[in-house]
């Protein structure tokens, strides 16, 4: 486990009864910083990351570790809501991941949420630690067509979002923001074609979200649909608020 910050996480890990090896930086980081202290701290050919907002699920590891013997160098999850059932929380869920739920259909799955060989931070480098987010897209836009990440919706994460209607829509705000600011690195992207993909991502998601749902879930998705259209009108908010042109 990689903790930046400071806050004692060892100790009270430990004082809990949990034995967990955790690598801690006073220094707080940014995603790519602890990616980058994790791969450093240890020596497998493989390296899987998981947020702290999320869980594995079983055969997490069997899967992934399947793809990559089949040849996979970086192998992509899929992702869960963790109270599929709640409209808010499906909302929250659906707006950011639709395309990483398990039953999208394979060409339209985004590769995120992977684990990587270790030969391949040697050959193209590793995360950059100046980004708040998007550190995996701006990696994984380096690497060869050969190396790109494999879609395996049979490695599963579940994910812990939003649950009210207010944690929604700050998260949507910061998370268009944060999104638009990754672009002001990565390029080519500005902050209004970010905000105008919000907006036009709500169709896309309001068509797949009944079919990537489980069936018993499918009333929520429902439910959910007016929520998705506002919180994406919001994130196009929190991206036209991010600042414009190259970083000083």
């Amino acid at each position: 486990m990689v903790h930046s910050g400071g806050g004692g996480v060892a100790a009270k890990l430990a004082s809990a009864g949990l034995d967990v090896r955790v690598i801690e930086s006073s220094v707080r980081l940014f995603p790519g910083g602890a990616r980058n202290l994790g791969i450093a701290s240890t020596r497998a050919a493989l390296v899987a990351f998981l947020a702290d907002d999320c869980v594995a699920r079983p055969d997490w590891v069997k899967e992934r570790l399947r793809a990559h013997r089949e040849g996979a160098a970086v192998v992509a999850s899929a992702l869960l809501c963790h109270k599929p059932k709640s409209p808010i929380a499906l909302a929250a869920h659906l707006s950011l991941f639709v395309r990483r739920m398990p039953r999208i259909a394979a060409p339209l799955a985004l590769a995120y949420g992977a684990s990587y060989e270790r030969r391949l931070f040697t050959k193209y480098g590793r995360f950059r630690d100046d980004m708040e987010g998007g550190e995996d897209t701006e990696f994984h836009q380096r690497l060869a067509r050969s190396d790109k990440p494999i879609w395996r919706p049979q490695v599963q994460t579940i994910h812990a979002g939003a649950e009210t209607f207010g944690a929604y829509l700050s998260s949507q705000f910061r998370r268009g923001r944060r999104i638009a600011e990754a672009w002001r690195e990565i390029g080519p992207i500005n902050k209004a074609t970010v905000a105008k993909d919000a907006i036009n991502r709500s169709g896309f998601i309001l068509r797949h979200a009944i079919g990537v749902v489980e069936a018993d879930e499918r009333w929520a998705a429902r439910l959910a649909m007016p929520l998705i259209v506002f919180g994406n009108l919001v994130y196009a908010l929190g991206a036209l608020t991010a600042a414009q042109g190259p970083r000083p």
